[in-house]
């Protein structure tokens, strides 16, 4: 093996086993072999079943700041475009690459990570793709987003269970919206399993649009991908069951 790629084989396993650590920390040690079984798994057989979401940009839409400020001390906000700055931030003692999933592959291919820090905790992340090779970085099934007119996509966001109910989701989405404005982005899409439930409260307050729905399979390297739009009645109906 040649000597760089062994290098980033070693930063990779002291990535994970620092970011087991953490979890065991944060979390117990149930939470541990439920996240070491779940990452076992997904590397053999993977589905999902989704809501699709589109978030219009306008350049003239500004929100206050100050109503969407988490209930936290210390916080600091972190825009990751490149390894080099990943490095810089862990030097000077920033929980990044071990709370993050594999954030060199990521960030070489172009996906940016927004990030929330309170104190040296990485307290929130969401990673945005401005690129189609950006979102191929991360672990996002195939919806379509039109890049070369302007789209991006977020993916991949979690708050660390140690600060969640304190508001940090909704100041992360905050955040992703002015990124989306300082870049020309004119349309922000994103995917949502049906299972959840905090992304419909936060595209009532970001006036997201839920139009479509999908079902992604993965079974080894083969991808099955099927989406549909909904029609105006089912996004009615969707409204008026979350109002």
């Amino acid at each position: 093996m040649p000597l760089n790629e062994m290098n980033v084989s070693m930063d990779r396993l002291r990535s994970l086993l620092e970011r087991a650590r953490r979890i065991r920390e944060t979390e117990g040690t149930p939470a541990l072999l439920r996240h070491t079984l779940s990452l076992a798994s997904e590397s053999l057989f993977e589905y999902r079943s989704l809501w699709l979401y589109a978030e219009p940009v306008d350049a003239h839409q500004e929100y206050d700041e100050a109503e969407f400020l988490p209930r936290v001390d210390n916080l600091r906000f972190e825009v990751v475009r490149s390894n080099r700055q990943a490095d810089e931030l862990e030097a000077q003692g920033f929980a990044f690459r071990s709370c993050a999933r594999n954030t060199p592959e990521r960030l070489d291919g172009g996906a940016v990570a927004l990030c929330t820090f309170v104190g040296k905790d990485l307290a929130s992340i969401c990673w945005v793709a401005l690129t189609q090779e950006a979102m191929d970085a991360l672990p996002e099934p195939p919806f379509k987003v039109d890049f070369d007119n302007g789209e991006a996509c977020g993916a991949d966001a979690w708050t660390n269970p140690r600060y969640r109910r304190r508001g940090l989701a909704a100041h992360r989405t905050l955040k992703t919206h002015q990124f989306y404005q300082q870049n020309g982005v004119t349309i922000g899409r994103t995917a949502y399993r049906k299972d959840t439930v905090y992304p419909e409260r936060l595209a009532a307050r970001f006036n997201r649009t839920r139009h479509g729905e999908a079902r992604y399979l993965r079974v080894l390297w083969w991808r099955f991908w099927w989406e549909r739009p909904l029609t105006r009645q089912q996004g009615t109906e969707w409204r008026e069951q979350t109002d």
